[in-house]
């Protein structure tokens, strides 16, 4: 059976995504480096902290990143997709810290940590400086 190992994105401006899931996740910086393509492309890979098997890959377009923090800044992300990081947390208590580390860093709380109506679970859900979504999870929430 295939194993998910990594997730990509493309951000805005690549120093403050970097940052921002280094505190938040935590995640350490694995590389960074500069693509040779056209778009002179910046890469950052992240692996948060217990994923030995898995990496975060952050893509920044530095020609047309202007376009990219526009789309962000306009376009409401509902309209855009439902994309979504996910990260299952081991107790509500884990669920807590991860709120109290969003508010902290100053990312937006989409969905603040609520119950999952008919169902043993817990949600909280983030955006990223990028408007991209991160979601904690505890308990049940998608069967």
């Amino acid at each position: 059976m295939p194993r998910c190992d990594h997730a990509v994105f493309r951000v805005a401006d690549l120093d403050r995504t970097v940052a921002f899931y280094e505190r938040l996740l935590p995640a350490t910086l694995v590389s960074r480096k500069q693509h040779a393509d056209r778009w002179r492309t910046e890469i950052a890979t992240l692996r948060p902290e217990g994923q030995d098997d898995f990496v975060l890959v952050f893509l920044m377009a530095r020609r047309v990143r202007w376009l990219l923090w526009a789309f962000h800044t306009f376009v409401p992300r509902q309209m855009r997709s439902s994309e979504h990081l996910g990260f299952v947390c081991a107790s509500r208590a884990e669920l807590e810290e991860r709120a109290r580390i969003a508010r902290e860093v100053g990312a937006r709380v989409e969905n603040a940590l609520q119950e999952v109506e008919g169902k043993d679970g817990w949600i909280l859900e983030v955006l990223d400086p990028d408007g991209n979504a991160i979601e904690w999870t505890h308990g049940v929430v998608h069967d």
